[in-house]
């Protein structure tokens, strides 16, 4: 049978805006925000019915205020500025610490606050623009929503939940003491106290293309399972113990949020255990609020910090130098990042139709593949020995072609998700491998994500 042999005109050298600007920083106040879906501030939000359990939340080891009723308060000046924007965890109710192994906190930012009571987020603003604490150190509450979860565990959290929103209702006043924030109620009693807790200094630019690995210090989520790709300064991809997911987040110093995600694949292929672990991660991720990248024993860590108050660690990903190179890969899904009308974005992520087999092995000067029962390669030409894959996870299209033989008896064209991978694979500019994943990243923000071929 004749192979027919086909080049195709594809762009090469496609324009882009130049490098990945991070997102314009965001408000310092925490946002109510259930596992990888946004709730609208000042929205109630209902919450799964499942039980939310806070054992193992970390609260920082510091007495509780322990004053009786009608404690007195040293007169100091509330400076409104300290108070806001920080988190502020709290060590009482009354005089009595809070139930061991729970975490809640309280973020005000001038007219407007947010908190954990330990089983449910809640907060509000005043749209006038009044201040929730003024200059005097007076609180005024504005209206109040939150999520509704029930929780069970551990016992009388709903009854704490209560007395830290009646105390928060109440006419009352702030004060700093000892860097301590005390809410203090018309009778001069101490009804919250609350100290702050330190914030991560995290930057953006630390985040965009860097790839981690969770340090899963207690097993669990399933030990070297979870990493975690940064794409770029809107999107994220990685793996768990039984999925892969694709992420849209924000970041802004020391801030970042997860507004939404998807999930990649069929748990069908996993066992019972691997598919809590990817649910234990997901949740907990979902909630991620501050992170910092820092050295540790001369490597980095990157520290997420949740509004339920766990921290989660990871150590960076290795990338084998010539990984890309060893193994033939086929495609999975495509990455697609697309910002909807008010600005947010939101990944779609769009798995491979079955049936359409794409394959690609690649050197220095080209990429090889198959396209099902065509095949395919995409050259460097032109100049001293031409270079398509570069060190440091870079491909360089401004000089290349593509062409395919068609070997099927029917004469079959390239399908479109064919067509949208040679697209793809025109536009490319960098490429990282994590594992037995590979993903190659357009000058849009758009990507293509690979599996090491079983037997390599």
């Amino acid at each position: 049978m004749a192979v027919l042999s086909i080049t195709v005109a594809l762009m090469f050298g496609i324009a882009c805006d130049g490098p990945d600007q991070p997102e314009r920083p965001q408000s310092n106040v925490s946002s109510a925000a259930p596992a990888f879906s946004p709730t609208p501030p000042g929205a109630a939000t209902a919450a799964p019915s499942s039980t939310t359990t806070l054992a193992g939340t970390s609260v920082p080891a510091l007495s509780p205020t322990t004053t009786s009723a009608a404690t007195a308060v040293p007169e100091s000046s509330p400076t409104t500025s300290s108070i806001d924007g920080a988190t502020w965890i709290l060590v009482s109710i009354y005089g009595q610490p809070p139930i061991a192994g729970t975490y809640a906190t309280l973020t005000v930012n001038g007219p407007q606050f947010n908190g954990f009571d330990g089983c449910n987020f809640i907060g509000g603003r005043h749209e006038s623009g009044k201040p929730i604490i003024n200059a005097d150190g007076e609180i005024s509450a504005p209206p109040i929503a939150g999520t509704a979860m029930g929780c069970m565990s551990p016992p009388g959290i709903l009854d704490q939940a209560d007395r830290y929103l009646d105390a928060m209702l109440q006419p009352a006043r702030a004060r700093l003491v000892d860097d301590r924030l005390h809410i203090v109620d018309r009778s001069g009693e101490v009804a919250l106290a609350f100290v702050r807790q330190p914030p991560l200094a995290g930057r953006p630019v630390e985040l965009v293309g860097t790839s981690w690995r969770l340090v899963d210090d207690d097993g669990t989520y399933g030990e070297g399972d979870t990493t975690l790709l940064f794409l770029h300064s809107r999107a994220a991809t990685g793996t768990t113990a039984c999925r892969d997911f694709t992420l849209g987040y924000t970041a802004s110093d020391g801030r970042i949020r997860i507004p939404s995600k998807g999930m990649s694949g069929s748990i069908e292929a996993c066992s019972r255990d691997a598919v809590k672990r990817e649910h234990r991660f997901v949740e907990d991720f979902g909630w991620a609020n501050e992170y910092s990248v820092h050295q540790v024993e001369g490597s980095k860590r990157l520290m997420v910090r949740t509004s339920k108050g766990k921290t989660l660690k990871f150590e960076p990903l290795p990338q084998p130098a010539g990984a890309i190179f060893d193994v033939r890969w086929h495609l999975t899904r495509f990455l697609e990042t697309r910002s909807n009308s008010s600005g947010m974005t939101r990944p779609r992520d769009t798995e491979v139709i079955p049936g359409v087999n794409v394959t690609a092995a690649f050197s220095k000067e080209t990429v090889e593949g198959s396209l099902g029962c065509q095949s395919y390669t995409y050259r460097a030409v032109g100049g001293q020995g031409p270079i398509l894959i570069g060190a440091g996870g870079t491909i360089f299209n401004d000089d290349a072609a593509v062409s395919t033989k068609n070997s099927c008896g029917d004469q079959r064209t390239v399908s479109p998700q064919q067509r949208q991978y040679l697209d793809f694979l025109a536009a490319a500019e960098r490429y990282h491998v994590f594992g037995d994943r590979l993903v190659i990243l357009t000058c849009a923000g758009d990507g293509l994500v690979f599996h090491a071929e079983v037997g390599n």
